[in-house]
């Protein structure tokens, strides 16, 4: 059990060290807040990207016309603009539904709207009702009372969402009044119907947080890879300060030196990933509580890959300035390649896939696996990025035990 006495002395180490605690656990909280505000509160006079996707069938007046109001109303959200600018309020890209959803998950679009097919004979009936009764108060005859609902989909928990569709309500609900009104004084009247008896939206939660989905896994990873600096500059400063000179002479063993710094490293990798949590909870992640356990066990096997680097990084390195030094170069493009994963870096190709360099990044699966499950993936999906993950920790141990020897 002499690697957990090395695992306390760590821990004692790591708890004296002021400087590198707020590092290591309240720089990662102040990045995931300010981020998550960011993105939660980005906003501002700029068009809002919406996607159209109209089914309307058009529909034919009495005396023989066709119309199509879907046209107009898109044509209406297209020119619309904010009060006294001329920015628009919204960039309309008419498309289908199935790209739409694609759009919409990947976080390239705002939100969507969908124009059903009997919009316009809704608001033809409208019409025709505001006529008659304008024409003759005391009828009681009316038109068909066709309900037609206008579908705005999109993901309630951004605030970009929560705009857009408080702006788009309002913009319809314009067109339909302005409708209402140019009928009215068409047929000499004073009496206007309300157009939301005949046409409604409805609200479509989309449920991927797509922000969140990203901020978070990102934030863990390039978290988690600090500690990579932290560990290395713990075990240069062991060598330094003639620490590892002491235990050589008391006949410790290398598995003792190095699952007792991963003991005590670990238990501060499970506090970061808690905060970092808590945080992102505090700016408005929507968290589904039954994944947590498994976001911080994925999250504490990438925190574990950080650390058998750190231990590589203190082997190349022979003080604590080096190894600092060399953290910084390694971890901000791991970081940008397993966050990132840019196509450019194939590398070769086996089966008709190409692997990338990023492939061979314990933290890229991950990321990958966090991803899924924050955007409420089923585990079984995560299993082959696991699966990587452990695989690629396991060879960092090797390489670590057997970098390290040297010095122990």
């Amino acid at each position: 059990m002499k690697f957990f006495t090395i695992a306390m002395k760590n821990f004692k180490e790591i708890k004296r060290d002021k400087k590198g605690l707020i590092f290591i656990l309240l720089f990662p909280m102040m990045l995931m807040i300010v981020s998550g505000l960011f993105i939660s509160s980005e906003q501002g006079s700029r068009p809002h990207d919406l996607a159209v996707i109209n089914y309307d069938q058009g529909s034919t007046l009495d005396n023989g016309d066709a119309v199509n109001y879907s046209n107009s109303l898109t044509q209406n959200l297209k020119d619309a603009k904010y009060q006294n600018t001329n920015t628009h309020l919204f960039n309309v890209i008419i498309t289908n539904e199935s790209n739409a959803n694609q759009l919409l998950n990947n976080g390239k679009i705002d939100a969507e709207l969908i124009i059903p097919e009997n919009y316009s004979n809704a608001m033809v009936a409208m019409t025709d009702n505001i006529a008659q009764t304008t024409t003759d108060p005391n009828s009681s005859a009316t038109t068909p009372n066709i309900t037609s609902s206008l579908i705005i989909r999109g993901d309630v928990q951004t605030n970009n969402f929560q705009i857009t569709q408080t702006i788009l309500t309002g913009v319809i609900n314009d067109y339909q009044d302005t409708l209402v009104t140019q009928t009215q004084t068409d047929t000499l009247g004073n009496n206007i119907a309300e157009p939301n008896d005949y046409v409604n939206s409805v609200v479509e939660p989309n449920n991927s947080s797509n922000n969140f989905n990203f901020l978070i896994p990102a934030v863990l990873i390039f978290s988690t890879l600090l500690i990579a600096i932290m560990v290395a500059i713990g075990f240069t400063r062991d060598e330094e300060s003639g620490g590892l000179s002491r235990l050589k002479l008391s006949n410790i063993r290398k598995f003792d030196l190095i699952f007792g710094g991963l003991t005590s490293w670990t238990l501060i990798v499970i506090v970061q990933i808690l905060v970092i949590l808590v945080a992102a909870i505090f700016v408005g992640w929507q968290v589904n509580i039954l994944s947590l356990p498994i976001v911080l066990l994925v999250g504490v096997l990438g925190g574990i890959s950080s650390i058998f680097l750190g231990i590589i990084i203190a082997a190349f390195t022979s003080n604590w300035k080096q190894a600092t030094g060399l953290g910084i170069i390694l971890i901000i493009p791991i970081t940008f390649l397993a966050v990132f994963q840019l196509p450019e870096t194939a590398i070769f190709k086996i089966g008709g896939y190409n692997f990338h360099i990023f492939d061979l990044l314990p933290w890229t699966h991950v990321f990958n696996a966090l991803q899924t499950i924050i955007s409420g993936g089923v585990l079984t999906s995560i299993s082959y990025e696991v699966l990587g993950a452990i695989i690629l920790t396991l060879i960092l141990l090797m390489v670590s035990w057997g970098a390290y020897s040297r010095k122990a």
